[in-house]
């Protein structure tokens, strides 16, 4: 049955086009993130749910200057991350304990569907930026097929699922909630808590969650082809937001490349 499931995975992935798995958010969130950390005017860094590991090469942070400080709900998923400068162990949505305006940049890589009240995680971390700073999100939407099926499943199965059915056996299937994940729900929370939209992409291929059997691989590529092509942000399997705190300090160039991008 093994052999079975590694035959359907290595034909799903022999005849979906390279650009499908090349141009996804996962993508464009190092692209971006590189290019913000690179940014002169950021040099404090907070990653939340920053775990084991960063996810940038190390030497970004003495290329430019970085001070790593890691965010996570789990003091023993930091231990193994030798990258951080500082490790705070807090409920991000509770607080984030760092004096306002002291940050440049805040990032969340596949995190934010674990919160249970995404418009207070934003709140704190609109508190801690600096006027100009940026935070940088990825994270699965809220009707994204496999978010849904996750919702449904008992959490124990949806884990022991994932692990037997990804390449990324123990870092997936943590409880997710995906409070109001869906584009027009967060773009309203955004609204709310005053950050300005600096760039926005969504993606919608999520068919490698369904490699292990060709015939539902094939029905979820024939779903996010319709999505895609329909443009519908709200059915997006996963957004990209790049968000700034308004003030005095907003960097104008660097506004200017992230709207000509989108």
């Amino acid at each position: 049955m093994h052999r079975f499931f590694q035959l359907n995975q290595k034909l799903a992935r022999r005849i979906t086009p390279p650009h499908v798995h090349e141009a996804n958010v996962f993508g464009t969130y190092w692209k971006i993130g590189a290019m913000l950390l690179s940014h002169p005017n950021v040099r404090k860094v907070v990653d939340v749910g920053a775990g084991k590991k960063w996810n940038f090469p190390g030497h970004y942070k003495a290329w430019y200057g970085i001070e790593l400080i890691g965010v996570d709900i789990d003091a023993d998923e930091m231990i193994p991350n030798q990258l951080l400068d500082q490790k705070i162990v807090c409920d991000a949505v509770e607080e984030i304990p760092l004096p306002p305006n002291s940050v440049d940049l805040v990032m969340i890589n596949s995190g934010i569907e674990h919160f249970a009240n995404n418009e207070k995680f934003l709140q704190n971390a609109y508190s801690i930026l600096r006027p100009g700073g940026y935070l940088l999100a990825q994270f699965p939407g809220r009707f994204s097929p496999f978010a849904i099926i996750n919702r449904m499943l008992p959490q124990k199965l949806s884990r022991k699922l994932l692990d037997k059915f990804t390449d990324s056996p123990g870092e997936l299937g943590f409880k997710a909630i995906y409070d109001r994940t869906n584009y027009s729900s967060l773009k309203q929370i955004i609204s709310n808590t005053g950050f300005k939209e600096a760039y926005y992409v969504p993606g919608f291929y999520s068919s490698y969650y369904f490699e292990f059997f060709m015939p539902f691989y094939l029905i979820s590529y024939l779903y996010d082809s319709a999505r895609f092509s329909l443009g519908a942000r709200n059915l997006a399997s996963y957004n990209l937001w790049v968000l700034q705190k308004p003030g005095e300090a907003e960097d104008c160039e660097a506004n200017f490349r992230f709207y000509a991008w989108s």
